[in-house]
């Protein structure tokens, strides 16, 4: 019989690198079937929750929910599986960094190569709205005039975004290196809390109320949380915020990356509530 990872394989060749990846990440085991427990499986999707987007989720379960199934009478699966690998398409509360708070990231001084490459990147993305996917490859042709151009690995789609003068920066002085999910998100975390980004801070996702520092909630994908979020607050409209992270749908952008409930109300708007 197969092995699992030839499973994903043979039915997903694409994700088979990724999902290893994800495993080894999130889970203390080979990734065996014999290794597949409903613990190990909740891991997995509490990591993916930590560095996907919600829609990412749910595709990467339905795969290996799909593998799973194909080898049901092949293979003695834990009782359940498919519940665990089937979220619920709920809006989750995450967290966003408001401008002084990446303004006190800006100022927080790398203690190793490491942390300057992790504060180096997530700046980038969370002034660019670029994925890291993308960002790792810009280069000084991804600067036209005054915007920042490219094409999304994982959509195909085309973005076009208003190049701030710290991104133009950072692409011409940032390292080509990549860190692992888990390990860059560690680094995250440990520089946002010493940057004092600490607010007490409510979050839900994977069903659960969480409560604790922001830092601590923090995660790659907080870039382009923050980047959506802050320019909303702006008063930027949802579609623009939706081409700059190149969404092919406006619903997208506002369920899963506006994580301001309401913006400041405009004096007229204030003075129809008096």
């Amino acid at each position: 019989m197969e092995t699992l990872k030839e499973a994903i394989a043979e039915k997903y060749p694409k994700y088979a690198a990724r999902f290893e990846e994800l495993w080894k990440e999130a889970v203390d085991s080979p990734m065996k079937w014999e290794n597949i427990t409903k613990v190990r499986l909740q891991k997995l999707v509490s990591h993916l929750d930590t560095v996907l987007s919600p829609n990412s989720v749910r595709q990467y379960c339905a795969k290996l929910k799909a593998v799973l199934n194909l080898y049901s009478d092949e293979v003695d699966l834990p009782k359940g599986y498919e519940k665990i690998l089937s979220p619920k398409a709920e809006k989750p509360v995450q967290v966003f960094l408001t401008e002084s708070e990446l303004d006190a990231l800006i100022a927080y001084e790398p203690k190793s190569e490491n942390e300057k490459l992790v504060k180096s990147q997530f700046l980038m993305g969370a002034f660019s709205g670029a994925r890291h996917s993308d960002f790792l490859r810009f280069d000084e042709t991804n600067i036209v005039g005054e915007n920042l151009e490219y094409v999304s690995q994982k959509t195909k789609m085309r973005s076009v975004v208003p190049c701030k003068p710290i991104v133009a920066q950072l692409i011409l002085n940032t390292e080509k290196r990549t860190l692992p999910d888990k390990t860059f998100n560690e680094i995250l975390r440990r520089i946002c809390k010493a940057a004092g980004i600490a607010s007490q801070v409510k979050v839900f996702k994977a069903g659960e109320e969480k409560t604790g520092q922001k830092w601590e909630f923090v995660s790659s994908h907080t870039a382009r949380r923050s980047f959506a979020t802050n320019l909303y607050l702006k008063g930027l409209d949802i579609y623009t915020i939706s081409r700059f992270l190149g969404h092919s749908s406006v619903e997208m952008t506002a369920q899963n990356y506006i994580c301001a409930e309401i913006r400041e109300l405009s004096d007229e708007v204030k003075k129809y509530f008096e």
